[in-house]
């Protein structure tokens, strides 16, 4: 039987009843998030806790993590009991549109890996598919409720695939939020780009910083920019 929890540097996931999973994308947005300046941190589903756990390895903040699912916030809560950082981490089970309805608090940096699946075949597991497809969150009511939650000088990041890139330019045009960094990733450098990192922002940048990363190096091989990336929280690097 595969072990149910993924072991860091510095903490340890238990994720055997998060619908969400330790993956790539999370850990490379986390590794990549400049999170110096945060005081106040929101992660907008946190499934396991993994993105806010990576955060409050490298920045000082105090971080909420969000999810709609129970079983995946009771994960995040246990791992964060867990943790170095207990002190500064909270776990709270409910919507974005609940919190943001209920909460007076606004934060100077907001992460998110949302579900981002559009018209594909959702999975039979009611969880997963909730964690994966877009439905429950659309982009529209995210970056509308990520407006409000941001302070005046604050940034939003999250990770999407490559064909989402046009969406999220329309959504943050409609919403009076401008492009600040963006990162773009490739799995090895024969293959396209297939997901990107933005950081959002409410305030106009004199230009937008975009770069590249290309994943894999070979077969199973992190290429050398990555392991820069995450050598801090992987255990093999």
């Amino acid at each position: 039987m595969a072990n149910t929890w993924f072991d860091f540097k510095q903490f340890r996931i238990e994720q055997k009843d998060a619908a969400f999973k330790v993956g790539t994308d999370s850990c490379l947005m986390a590794s990549w998030i400049d999170a110096s300046f945060a005081q106040n941190v929101l992660d907008i589903g946190t499934g396991s806790g993994l993105i806010a756990l990576m955060l409050a390895q490298k920045c000082n903040a105090t971080i909420d993590g969000i999810d709609t699912d129970k079983k995946s916030s009771d994960q995040a809560r246990v791992n964060f009991q867990r943790s170095l950082w207990s002190n500064r981490l909270t776990s709270i089970h409910c919507s974005l549109d609940e919190f943001a309805k209920t909460t007076s608090k606004t934060y100077d940096l907001l992460v998110s890996n949302p579900p981002y699946f559009v018209g594909s075949t959702k999975n039979i597991d009611q969880r997963i598919s909730n964690a994966r497809h877009e439905g429950n969150l659309k982009l529209s009511s995210l970056l509308f409720h990520v407006k409000n939650l941001l302070t005046e000088h604050g940034k939003f990041t999250l990770v999407l695939p490559h064909d989402r890139y046009h969406d999220l330019k329309k959504e943050a045009i409609s919403n009076n939020l401008y492009f600040h960094k963006e990162l773009f990733i490739r799995p090895n450098k024969e293959k396209a780009i297939n997901r990107f990192i933005a950081v959002l922002a409410k305030t106009k940048s004199a230009s937008v910083d975009s770069c590249e990363l290309i994943l894999y190096k070979k077969l199973n091989q992190y290429s050398p920019e990555a392991i820069e990336l995450l050598k801090p929280y992987y255990l093999n690097l």
